[in-house]
């Protein structure tokens, strides 16, 4: 199978709902079918492609694997090579006991029950791919599922929070404002999804109720910034700091920490602090901070200032790579005369 981004295949967004996924896979899947598309291979590649895609992204618990670990997690959930379908050639037999999954289970069921129906006419359909062929079954009824976008500081993105959420859903046909405890695991990524399994909107003739999605949005942070699970921080310090070497008291995630910088330290120079970044989510540990030091030059000194910095000239200590340098260069000059 192809191992193109999930998101991509489908053509939805990350944050995408379950809704917005099955329409999407609903549309590809009309369009590739191999009952539509006979003898056409390059049709019946892109449907497995889409399959595959689908059997992840529709599954909450393969969705959350493959959002953390991409393909190398979701792997883990995945059945046999034949994909959802099973029999030969990946697409079992639409009459007879293919390889879908168990009713109730099956992320095909109710796609199929549509496309089939297009495909072949308005007939009885009662179940997914290898279903037998018994009368229409009506089938229940979900409710919508919901999105909320949820703001939270830096830190509460490292430490973990709960949040306290008022939205408006729809139960029994009627507008309520719900407010839930949302639990922020430590590490949450931006963008990542949270699911509140059952707290979207019910329909009004009954049935389930959709799931609620929890969008994290992540705010800046004056000094840190995010890379995976590393924190990146800019240390600016001053070129006599820089040259005489000196200690700094910087802060971290989990309070304060000291940065000896040593004689000589230049720009671009970077301290690892082990452990003191992000956790991550699993348990596996946590990044580390990467402190990068950047040396302020000032744009204006003192007439003192300036005299110390010219007897310090007049003294003609140069440091290796400038008078290697100045070597190279006189060496060029003289060779273009």
């Amino acid at each position: 199978m192809s191992k193109k981004d999930y998101y991509s295949l489908l053509n939805v967004a990350r944050s995408a709902t379950a809704d917005e996924i099955k329409k999407a896979y609903r549309k590809l899947a009309m369009q590739y079918h191999p009952d539509k598309n006979p003898g056409d291979k390059k049709a019946e590649e892109k449907f497995k492609e889409f399959s595959e895609a689908y059997e992840v992204l529709s599954d909450p618990k393969k969705r959350e694997m493959y959002d953390q670990f991409g393909h190398a997690g979701a792997q883990g959930g995945f059945g046999g090579a034949g994909g959802p379908f099973g029999g030969a050639g990946g697409f079992g037999g639409f009459g007879g006991g293919g390889g879908g999954a168990g009713q109730g289970q099956d992320p095909f069921q109710d796609i199929f029950g549509d496309v089939f129906s297009e495909i072949f006419g308005a007939r009885g359909y009662s179940g997914g791919p290898g279903a037998g062929t018994g009368g229409p079954r009506r089938r229940q009824q979900k409710g919508s599922d919901l999105r909320y976008t949820l703001n939270i500081a830096f830190e509460e993105s490292a430490l973990g929070t709960e949040k306290v959420i008022s939205f408006v859903r729809q139960r029994n046909g009627k507008d309520e404002t719900a407010k839930l405890a949302v639990n922020v695991p430590a590490g949450v990524k931006e963008d990542q999804r949270l699911k509140l399994a059952g707290e979207g909107d019910s329909p009004a003739g009954g049935g389930a109720a959709g799931d609620l999605y929890v969008i994290i949005k992540i705010q800046d942070h004056p000094l840190f910034k995010r890379q995976e699970n590393d924190i990146l921080m800019d240390l600016p310090v001053t070129y006599t700091d820089a040259i005489l070497g000196t200690s700094v008291e910087i802060p971290t995630l989990s309070g304060k920490a000291v940065i000896r910088i040593p004689p000589g330290t230049h720009t671009g120079q970077t301290f690892r602090l082990k452990g003191k970044g992000f956790p991550k989510i699993g348990g596996f540990g946590s990044g580390d901070m990467m402190v990068r030091l950047i040396v302020d030059t000032p744009e204006k000194i003192s007439n003192r200032q300036k005299e110390l910095l010219e007897e310090l000239s007049k003294a003609g200590d140069e440091t290796p790579l400038v008078k290697a340098f100045k070597e190279k260069a006189a060496n060029i000059m003289r060779n273009k005369k």
